[in-house]
């Protein structure tokens, strides 16, 4: 019933802006096209907006912030959020990765330049970029052969500003301190922006520097009930589903980013441009995370202590004798650092217009992960998952006494990527006079892009298990845990215990010295199975021809086109093979064509009502570590991972519709149906192998047969100018939108919705400017989806859902003068929980909580 009552008010929402238009035509709307009145604030990034939109010869959305500065969100992914047709995946309690239309591959540029962040997938970090940069962000929901192939979900294009797009000298800065209350620690956050321009001998010639600074202290609080396991050894003559333990990490954190971005531009005539640019996005987030964990596979409950939850047989409470457990002291640190380099020329005459651009990237991504346990066993423990929180206590052993433990595993984890790449375009349009073609756009693009991949791993634990080594002798690694207010001191979990000092194993010379101090000869070294080079070079061609004819009455336009793609790709690493036992190395190259068309289409049936329809085909080629043909073992846990240089790209035939009413400046409604049939969806299977004496359970991804998406958007914005005085200055933009998938599974026989994929979301904004206040409140609602499958020893392919949540964030600008600028933000002011389960409630999964946070700053501008 909830749900359905979320549903229906964004739904409901979206209906009353649709009868907006009639009242709005009624009343005396302010002529936006006097030259008396100058449009500034939300209002004027509304109207861009909108303005790109409805001028677009394809389905796009934008984001725009018209005043320097005023992008909402704190990161990109953030803002896209508002975008109808987008989730958001969260990471640590702030915006992430993004599906456009169902679908997690989307390419992401800048300036229309492909850009990346090294890893094992193909895509940028929307977390690398901050905000301020921006100028505006373009979603292309449907593609042109114009547009660089690589994105079945779409085309996000990031777009900095530039020095002669506002003629002579320009100024802005800001300054903002973010509170974050778990974490309880404020973070600074800046920005400046100077540009300036001058006409000299030689033609006009502009130059920005812009760079942007944030900072963000965070903590989450994860339980993570284990995944339920058949037992019929708790309640006689019959089998029910128990969790198999706890595993409770706190973790704390502080996230720098970094970005800088400069820019030249030069016209020596009116016709001529010659530019230059260079970026920088630095990401860094260091994390320490402490807890418990605590399997119960295997232990023997007491008697009498076992209860369901009424009409199952999935454990509800319950109670073992002589637990063992393992505390943690954990550091993991990731490090991202893009530089991007960019230069061309532009040439417009009347009719023609020609482009010259290279580019080189490079990015470099980075994880160090090292960890220390201590080892215990506790008489007793009780688990009940029907809380609020859900339970699971030791007792009977003191968790504070360094002689209660014996030393545990001791991890090291580095993963080095690196990657690059040049890029070389040209393209040339020319005007058409005739009663149907209006211009033809021919263009080539070649790119060469690599990546290397080195793993360092290490796990040992020290002594065997027979003799286990005493803590007592090393009690200077550890300390009492300092994060031990979960949940706001949550009587349900231990939180007072010993745990190792994080900061101590972060240097690896303190790590090696730790590790040779607990008396561990083995060395920290490369898994050489798992190093791969990945080298990928693309030749694509594009024709694309626009037109426009009327219709009787209608007037018609659009364009049509064709992209063509050579890619050869070559990899390196080790395979392997069936009936193998050692990894063989191997060095692979193949090429495929690809073929994509694509056709727009634009009804004007009349001067504010617009219809478009558009057909296309588009591919995603598989991630670096889908291909790569490496092999990682995790002997603790008796599994594995290798890749699939036999991959083969992903594609989509798509069909999409719109259809679009443009009241006013800042006022429209919309809606769309789209539909995506996916070929070659990669899945992820599990075979085993006996390598150096261990069965390993190694799981590898392959192609799966089609997947099918089909949905709908409806939306719309609008002021509420006909209303009187101060009231005039509220407006609202919803969206709303529904996704239905289906794609097979590693399962055969199997098939489920697209993972991270809620059926329903919607967004609403509320909205108020008038002179110089304005305000936001906006709520992003997303339905449950599901995270993926699980597997016991009872059932095969067991659901694991994501339950519904809601997003609150709030914003509050004063202009104090026409310079100045103060604010106050808050996010997540609801404190969404992220809430999982194993097909059914009464399965409890995961329950976790991120940061509140509050910014309040000032920004000036000249």
């Amino acid at each position: 019933m909830r749900i359905t009552n979320h549903i229906l008010t964004g739904v409901a929402l979206c209906g009353v802006i649709g009868f907006l238009p009639a009242s709005a035509a009624a009343q005396s709307a302010p002529d936006t096209n006097s030259a008396d009145i100058v449009v500034t604030g939300i209002r004027a990034s509304l109207q861009s907006a909108q303005n790109l939109k409805r001028n677009s010869d394809k389905i796009v959305d934008s984001i725009v912030a018209e005043d320097i500065g005023k992008l909402p969100d704190v990161n990109v992914a953030e803002a896209l959020q508002r975008v109808s047709g987008i989730q958001v995946s969260r990471d640590r309690g702030e915006g992430g990765s993004i599906a456009i239309r169902g679908l997690s591959q989307v390419l992401t540029t800048l300036n229309g330049r492909e850009v990346f962040t090294a890893g094992g997938g193909r895509g940028f970090n929307l977390q690398d970029v901050p905000s301020e940069l921006l100028a505006g962000i373009d979603v292309y929901k449907t593609p042109s052969a114009d547009l660089i192939e690589g994105g079945i979900g779409g085309v996000v294009d990031l777009r900095t500003r530039k020095p002669l797009d506002k003629k002579g000298f320009v100024f802005s800065a800001s300054a903002r301190g973010r509170y974050s209350d778990l974490a309880d620690d404020v973070k600074p956050m800046a920005s400046v922006l100077v540009s300036n321009s001058w006409d000299t001998g030689i033609g006009e010639i502009g130059v920005l520097v812009s760079a942007a600074y944030q900072e963000r202290a965070f903590a989450t609080d994860i339980i993570n009930v284990g995944a339920p396991n058949g037992r019929t050894d708790i309640i006689a003559g019959q089998t029910v589903n128990a969790p198999n333990g706890s595993y409770q990490p706190a973790i704390k954190g502080n996230r720098r980013r970094i970005g800088i971005d400069g820019m030249v531009q030069w016209k020596p005539t009116p016709e001529l441009e010659v530019y230059g640019q260079v970026g920088y996005q630095e990401f860094r987030s260091i994390q320490t995370q402490f807890g418990l964990n605590i399997p119960t596979n295997g232990r023997t409950a007491v008697p009498g202590t076992a209860t369901v939850f009424d009409g199952t047989n999935d454990i509800r409470s319950i109670s073992y004798n002589n637990v063992a457990f393992n505390t943690f002291g954990v550091a993991r640190d990731t490090y991202d650092e893009n530089f991007q380099y960019s230069g061309g020329v532009n040439y417009v005459t009347d009719g023609m217009r020609l482009n010259f651009d290279v580019n080189y990237s490079t990015s470099k991504n980075t994880l160090y992960y090292s960890e220390l346990d201590l080892a215990g066993v506790a008489p007793r423990a009780d688990q009940d998952v029907s809380a609020g929180v859900p339970s699971m206590l030791l007792s009977g052993v003191n968790l504070n006494n360094i002689g209660s433990y014996t030393i545990g595993a001791m991890t090291r984890n580095e993963n080095y990527f690196k990657g690059d790449m040049w890029a070389v375009k040209g393209d040339a349009s020319f005007d058409v006079e005739s009663d149907f073609l209006k211009s033809l756009n021919f263009g080539l693009r070649w790119a060469k892009r690599g990546m290397d991949f080195t793993p360092v791993r290490f796990f040992q634990t020290p002594g065997t298990a027979a003799a286990r080594v005493n803590a007592a002798g090393f009690s200077d690694l550890f300390m009492s845990n300092p994060l031990n207010n979960m949940f706001s001191g949550s009587g349900n979990i231990n939180q007072d215990f010993l745990v190792a000092n994080p900061d101590a194993l972060r240097p690896l010379d303190n790590f090696d010295a730790i590790r040779q101090q607990l008396g561990i000869t083995t060395p920290v070294s490369v898994s050489t199975p798992g190093i791969y080079s990945i080298n990928e070079t693309t030749m694509a061609g594009f024709a694309t021809a626009k037109y426009g004819f009327d219709l009787g009455a209608v007037p018609v336009d659009g364009n049509i086109g064709l992209r063509v793609i050579r890619t050869g790709l070559q990899v390196q690493g080790n395979r392997l093979n069936a009936g193998q036992t050692v990894p063989t190395p191997i060095d692979m190259n193949s090429n495929y064509l690809s073929v994509l068309p694509s056709a727009n289409i634009r009804f004007g049936l009349s001067d504010k009502l617009q219809l478009r329809l558009a057909a296309s085909q588009v591919l995603t080629r598989p991630g670096f570590s889908q291909l790569a043909p490496t092999l990682t073992l995790v002997p603790a846990q008796n599994t594995g991972s290798s890749g699939n240089p036999d991959l083969r790209p992903l594609k989509a035939d798509q069909l999409d519709a719109s259809l679009e009413y443009y009241f006013a400046p800042t006022g429209s409604v919309y809606l769309a149906g789209f539909y995506r049939n996916v070929q070659n969806f990669i899945l992820t299977g599990t075979i085993l192998r006996v390598i150096d004496g261990i069965e390993y359970s190694i799981s590898a991804p392959t192609n799966s047969n089609q997947g099918k998406i089909k949905g709908i958007e409806v939306g719309g914005q609008t002021f509420f100018d006909f209303l009187p005085g101060l009231l005039s200055g509220f407006g609202v933009q919803a969206n709303y939108t529904f996704v239905d998938s289906s794609t097979g599974t590693s399962i055969a026989g199997l098939s489920t919705p697209l993972t991270d994929l809620s059926k329903h979301s919607f967004n609403v904004s509320g909205i108020y400017e008038k002179g110089p206040l304005s305000a936001r409140l906006a709520y992003n609602w997303r339905d449950k989806f599901l995270t993926g499958l699980f597997t016991n020893n009872v059932v095969v392919g067991l659901p694991v859902y994501r339950k519904a949540y809601g997003w609150l964030d709030a914003s509050i600008n004063l202009d104090v003068t026409d310079n100045i600028t103060v604010s106050l933000e808050g996010s997540n002011l609801l404190r969404s929980k992220t809430d999982t389960y194993y097909g059914r409630e009464t399965l409890v999964g995961n329950l976790e909580q991120d940061d509140i946070q509050v910014l309040a700053g000032v920004r000036v501008t000249f």
